[in-house]
Parts: structure tokens; sequence; C-alpha cells
């Protein structure tokens, strides 16, 4: 399964359909999040995804941008609910820590939802803080150094 590492303006107009399809799937229609799921982050984040076979699904997807203080951050992680179980969310975060370490990134940091934290932990993530509140779901923050 190849990953891809695209900016917005190297995607296709089908891969960005695709990525935006599904994480609309997952954060706007499993999860029922109402605040607006595409931020200006997108427009400045690299997109890292997955299509089908036939290249008219995303079967995972995340992104990762710098903050203003030049943090880097990993955000919008989403496998499709036809693809769970396959690993596909492990194997994407693989190459994102791999691409980052490559490009000279120490340190990446998330906003994981509390039901995911188990994920970044089996992943090596470090807790940050307190629970918060993001869009009406508890977050932690998380940090993995590279």
């Amino acid at each position: 399964m190849r990953f891809y590492f695209k900016a917005i303006d190297e995607m296709t107009g089908r891969e960005a359909f695709c990525v935006e399809r599904l994480r609309n799937e997952v954060f706007v229609s499993e999860q029922k999040i109402t605040v607006p799921e595409i931020d200006d982050d997108d427009f400045y984040a690299i997109h890292v995804f997955t299509l089908n076979k036939s290249n008219d699904n995303a079967l995972a997807t995340c992104r990762i941008f710098k903050d203003k203080n030049g943090a880097w951050y990993l955000g919008r992680v989403v496998v499709s609910k036809k693809a769970r179980g396959m690993h596909l969310g492990s194997k994407m975060l693989e190459e994102v820590h791999y691409y980052l370490k490559e490009n000279g990134v120490d340190r990446l940091y998330c906003h994981a939802q509390m039901t995911a934290k188990p994920f970044y932990d089996y992943l090596d993530y470090q807790v940050k803080g307190n629970i918060f509140n993001e869009a009406g779901i508890d977050h932690i923050l998380m940090y993995k150094d590279l």
C-alpha cells in the first residue's frame, strides 16, 4: 500500500475529493462533529493518504503541518470503516514519522481523541498536559520524539 505526501496544490481533484469525503464520513457522519471539518490548516498541510485500487475512495488519511511557533502537528487521522483492522493507521503514521525525521523534524504533536489514545500509546506517543474539550470531544495533547 502506497502513501502519498502532497500539499493541497499538488493533489489532483480526485485525490482531494476522496480525502475530504473520508474525513467527512468519519468526523461529520460517524462522530457527529459539527465544527467545520475543512480549515485553513488544510492550505498549508501536507496531506498523507492512500486510495483504493480503483482510486475512487481514500482508505486512510491524515495531515501534518507546522503551527505558528514552528512545531509540527498531526491531525485529521482517519481510516475508512471498510479498511479498519488492516493496520493502515499505524502503517501511515510510521511513514509520517520516517518522512518527518528525514526532513529534520525531531518532535510531532497531536490532539488525540481520548478514544484513540491507546492507538497513540502503541506508537510511543507521550501525554503532555490535561484532558481538554475540542469540538465536543475529549482530547489530550500528545507528542512523539522522532
